[in-house]
């Protein structure tokens, strides 16, 4: 544990004073510099820092250091011009609404705001699933390219809950159908027990940057009231995408 405190004091001494040398972080952590150098090797080793181009004796972030930067960045201006969506998405059907990014072939959940309801559906915030395993996932899933579409289902899909669709033809022809109408239906393919409906936020139309979707148990998200939230979820995506696309 003591290791892992010192990296990240390592990291963040490199980002403010970056380049920066052993020397000086170990002066500015007050730290021996045989600890600094075992962090500084870490890090570097895990791709977070690499040595300055113009002094191989100092350090700076690397790419992913301001990739990982950027998405949080992204994630809170995403959260900000969502929330009103949420909130009256929320009012309006009473149950949990969901907002999830996507991260290489799995979906996370960012923001959450839970049903009033004693039964409701609750996944932990920074919890993860397949593209193809949850509506928010699909939602996105929809509107990637069409080869990129492909790589994904040919690949071996897992099955998470005793709904969950793992057939690619069945899943193309979901896919298109989510296109068309504009929003996705999970029927316990994410959860047992759970039905949800997301549709995607699109910024100027292009590839989906998230969803949002409205969750609940199956006992009251039925398959008759899919449409009716299908329609609002769409809403609320759209103005997102709008909100966003402004900015």
């Amino acid at each position: 544990m003591r290791s892992v405190k010192t990296a990240f004091r390592v990291i963040d001494a490199v980002a403010e004073h970056q380049p920066v040398g052993l020397s000086e972080l170990a002066r500015r952590l007050g730290l021996a510099k045989a600890t600094v150098q075992r962090s500084l090797a870490v890090l570097a080793e895990e791709g977070w820092i690499k040595q300055d181009g113009q002094d191989i004796t100092r350090w700076v972030l690397s790419d992913r250091a301001r990739l990982v930067a950027q998405r949080v960045g992204d994630h809170a201006r995403l959260r900000d011009a969502a929330l009103p969506s949420i909130a009256r998405l929320h009012s309006d059907t009473l149950e949990t609404i969901h907002l999830a990014v996507p991260d290489g072939h799995q979906v996370v959940l960012i923001e959450r705001l839970d049903s009033t309801h004693p039964v409701r559906a609750v996944r932990p915030i920074g919890s993860s699933l397949p593209l193809h395993a949850s509506s928010n996932g699909k939602a996105i899933l929809a509107h990637l390219p069409e080869d990129e579409i492909r790589a994904y289902l040919d690949q071996g899909l897992a099955s998470p809950a005793r709904n969950t669709k793992t057939d690619p033809d069945a899943l193309l022809v979901e896919l298109k159908l989510v296109r068309e109408r504009g929003y996705a239906v999970a029927d316990e393919e994410a959860a047992d027990g759970v039905a949800s409906v997301a549709a995607a936020i699109r910024p100027h139309g292009r590839t989906a940057v998230a969803a949002m979707s409205i969750s609940g148990p199956v006992s009251r998200i039925r398959p008759e009231i899919y449409h009716y939230y299908g329609e609002k979820v769409k809403e609320a995506a759209e103005a997102v995408s709008k909100e966003l696309a402004s900015w």
